[in-house]
């Protein structure tokens, strides 16, 4: 079992979407868990579990109170990919993240959640977990909890000094907790290769001593077909084109997400 956070201190870089994909890609082989630690609840959605009504357990109920993994865990809700299970999260996460700032051991909540339930989680091989662009006191659970922390920048000056910024404050708490740094990569989204932006963005981190080590050679595009991922639900794998050119598209930025995933798988991260 490997614990993989996904992380970033700037929205909109397009970092649940390539979790969501790639954990849809890791599930063709391997049983994966996704956990969605964002009150905004994207990857969720975009798993087609609906937060509408009551009775949905979630994130919050796993740092609010003393509940097993079976009883949180949403199983199979995408039919084709029945080996990718979520914990979903909901807009209340936001007030669990004050309730637990008082909380003995606070920043350990998750990681003793996940030695409770070894005998459930040990069945993945792989648990993803996405979070909001923060540092707040449920990312540090995530953060203090994972094997390998995955950075996702698009290719804009703010994006990847966001990158810089997480590094030198996940460092600060990493050292209080006494937590080796599990930084391990960072990838590069929305590469246009039509512009000029992203090569000089990408020659920028090639001369950063702080980052050059961490970034993938392997990108992500600017695609309408990742968006269509969240729209339908479905992975990259699975999703369909209506037409030769839009199943083409699709090939392309699947292709494209299974270089990440082997490049992860070569240098250890997964």
């Amino acid at each position: 079992m490997k614990i993989i956070a996904f992380g970033t201190l700037k929205g909109g870089t397009g970092k649940t979407s390539t979790l969501f994909n790639l954990g849809g890609l890791l599930a063709e082989q391997h049983k994966v868990l996704l956990v969605d630690a964002d009150p905004q609840f994207n990857l969720t959605s975009n798993m087609g579990v609906s937060v509408v009504g009551g009775g949905l357990r979630t994130l919050k109920d796993v740092f609010e109170g003393s509940i097993a993994a079976e009883d949180v865990i949403y199983k199979s809700p995408i039919p084709r990919l029945p080996n990718i299970d979520i914990i979903p999260s909901s807009i209340h996460l936001t007030a669990t993240e004050l309730n637990i700032v008082n909380a003995a051991a606070r920043e350990n909540i998750l990681q003793n959640f996940i030695l409770d339930n070894q005998d459930v989680l040990q069945r993945y091989d792989y648990i993803l977990v996405d979070t909001n662009p923060n540092l707040g006191m449920i990312n540090q659970n995530v953060f203090n909890a994972a094997d390998k922390i995955i950075l996702v920048s698009d290719v804009s000056f703010n994006s990847i000094t966001g990158a810089e910024f997480f590094i030198a404050l996940w460092k600060s708490v990493r050292n209080q907790l006494r937590k080796p740094d599990n930084v391990a990569a960072l990838l590069l989204n929305n590469n246009d290769n039509r512009t000029r932006l992203p090569k000089d963005m990408i020659a920028y981190v090639q001369d950063n001593a702080l980052l050059r080590n961490l970034m993938l050679q392997s990108t992500l595009p600017n695609s309408v077909q990742v968006k269509n991922t969240e729209l339908e639900h479905k992975p990259i794998n699975i999703l369909e084109g209506e037409t030769t050119n839009s199943r083409e598209a699709i090939e392309r930025v699947k292709a494209a997400f299974i270089g990440v995933l082997n490049e992860l798988k070569e240098r250890g991260i997964l």
